[in-house]
C-alpha cells in the first residue's frame, strides 16, 4: 500500500528567489539541519532551492515515487528516502526525465543513482550517496509499498513535507518554512558582510581592520543558549 498525502502549503516564491542568491552554508551557521557530507552534488556548480515533496521507499522498490509525480507541482525537489538501500540506484537519465516533465526542480536522496554522466549532461540538480551500476525496481514481486508527503529521515535529518531543501556545491541544508523566513536577513546580511571583506582585503587591509570597521554579523546571532556579542 501506498500512502499519499496532500501537500501543505507552499513556500513563497519570492522566499525561493532570494535563497536562489545564497549559500546553504551561511544558513548553516544558525541552523544545525545539514544533511551528511556523503550526500552530494552529482554535478557541479550547482544550486537547488525550493518545496520539499518528501518520499519513503522499500528498500528496493521505488513505486512510491510514482505516485508522488501525480501530485507534483512545478519547482517541487523530490526527497527519497530509500530505507537503508545504498546498492539499487534510486533513479537513472529516464527517470529524471520524466521529472523535469513533471517540473521537477531536483532530487536529494540518501541513495546512489545511476547515469551520472547523463544526469550531468541534463544539468538536472540531483544530491545522492554517490552512483552505481545498478537500479531499483519500480514494481515488481507484488510489492506496492511506501508513502508520499510524509516526515522522512534523509542524511541524518529530518525533512517534512514543504519544508525549504537548500542544495549547493557544499551539500543540502533543511529548513522549515518559519525558519527561512526568520534567518532570511541573517543570511543576506553575514553574504554582503563577507562579500565587503573580499573586497577590503584585496585592497590590503587585515580581517581584523575589517571586523572593527564592520563587525561580523554572527557576533550579534544567539543559537540555543550561545551568545555571541563581540
Amino acid at each position: 500500500m501506498i500512502t499519499v498525502n496532500s501537500p501543505p502549503d507552499r513556500l513563497s516564491p519570492g522566499l525561493v528567489a532570494a535563497y536562489k542568491k545564497l549559500a546553504p552554508a551561511t544558513l548553516g551557521h544558525v541552523l544545525e539541519t545539514a544533511m551528511e557530507g556523503s550526500i552530494q552534488a552529482i554535478w557541479r556548480p550547482v544550486k537547488l532551492v525550493g518545496p520539499a515533496l518528501t518520499v519513503q521507499t522499500y528498500p528496493q522498490i521505488t513505486s512510491a515515487v510514482a505516485a508522488a509525480l501525480k501530485i507534483a507541482r512545478p519547482g517541487d525537489v523530490l526527497v527519497i528516502a530509500r530505507a537503508g538501500e545504498h546498492r539499487h540506484a534510486t533513479t537513472g537519465e529516464i527517470g529524471c526525465l520524466g521529472y523535469v516533465e513533471a517540473g521537477i526542480a531536483g532530487l536529494v536522496t540518501d541513495g546512489p543513482i545511476a547515469d551520472r554522466a547523463a544526469i550531468e549532461r541534463m544539468r538536472f540538480p540531483v544530491f545522492s550517496r554517490g552512483s552505481v551500476a545498478m537500479t531499483g525496481k519500480t514494481g515488481g514481486w507484488g510489492i506496492e509499498w511506501g508513502a508520499v508527503n510524509v516526515p522522512v529521515n534523509v542524511g541524518g535529518v529530518v525533512v517534512n513535507p514543504g519544508d525549504m531543501v537548500f542544495g549547493d556545491d557544499d551539500g543540502v541544508l533543511v529548513a522549515s518554512p518559519d525558519e527561512a523566513r526568520e534567518h532570511l536577513g541573517f543570511v543576506q546580511e553575514k553574504e554582503a558582510w563577507e562579500a565587503w571583506v573580499r573586497k577590503e582585503i584585496a585592497k590590503g587591509r587585515t580581517i581584523s581592520q575589517c571586523r572593527a570597521e564592520w563587525p561580523d554579523p554572527m557576533t550579534r546571532v544567539t543559537i540555543g543558549t550561545i551568545t555571541r556579542e563581540g
